[in-house]
């Protein structure tokens, strides 16, 4: 398995609308409690911004999760389109800020939602990506005259060896793709006539 994410934090501010400043900030997260600490610190750093409206996503499939904000704009005008344009992109493990220095004209419903839309997607557009593989560690253990076996499952799943230590067997730890994971415990129960149980770490 694996994700998209940028590569690195980035900042992109379009022009002024009716003379309110929009900033869109675009960070990898690992997870939602660094989304969080990001979006602390987005505050406290832009403290006299009007707004820091925001959207983020972490994970993938069933085990997704997101959460946006309006941060004090109308219902559905900052933290919606925000997230919309998130997830539209491709990107998991993102977060995407939208700061707002009101400039003394409302824009109404459909203006603001415009405006968080065309900050967002201008931020991401100017972003680099890159793919992250999502690996498991296992460990298991195995006689000597099962190492030929091993290192041919190791290499059919692409693992890669992290550490192998010797004593009445050998003693070995794998970092594995994690859609590989299940496949690779069962052929080597299975090859090894169910002598070596392979466990996450």
């Amino acid at each position: 398995m694996q994700f998209v994410t940028i590569a690195e934090n980035v900042e992109y501010e379009i022009e002024k609308i009716k003379g309110s400043r929009f900033i869109g900030r675009l960070y990898g997260i690992k997870d939602r409690f660094e989304a969080e600490r990001d979006l602390e610190k987005i505050r406290k750093m832009y403290y006299d911004a009007t707004h820091n409206c925001f959207a983020y996503t972490e994970g993938l499939g069933a085990e997704i999760y997101t959460r946006s904000s309006d941060d004090g704009e109308p219902s559905g005008t900052a933290g919606r389109p925000i997230m919309t344009v998130l997830e539209s992109s491709g990107l998991s493990n993102a977060l995407l800020v939208v700061t707002r220095y009101y400039g003394g004209t409302n824009l109404g419903t459909g203006g603001l939602i415009k405006a968080y839309t065309e900050a967002a997607k201008a931020v991401i557009s100017c972003s680099k990506r890159k793919t992250v593989e999502i690996r498991e560690e296992l460990k298991f253990a195995h006689n000597y005259d099962q190492t030929s076996m091993v290192m041919n499952l190791i290499g059919k799943y692409e693992a890669s060896v992290l550490s192998v230590s010797y004593s009445d067997k050998t003693q070995v730890k794998v970092s594995v793709n994690r859609g590989f994971l299940q496949y690779f415990i069962a052929e080597l129960f299975d090859r090894s006539s169910g002598t070596v149980r392979a466990e996450k770490c």
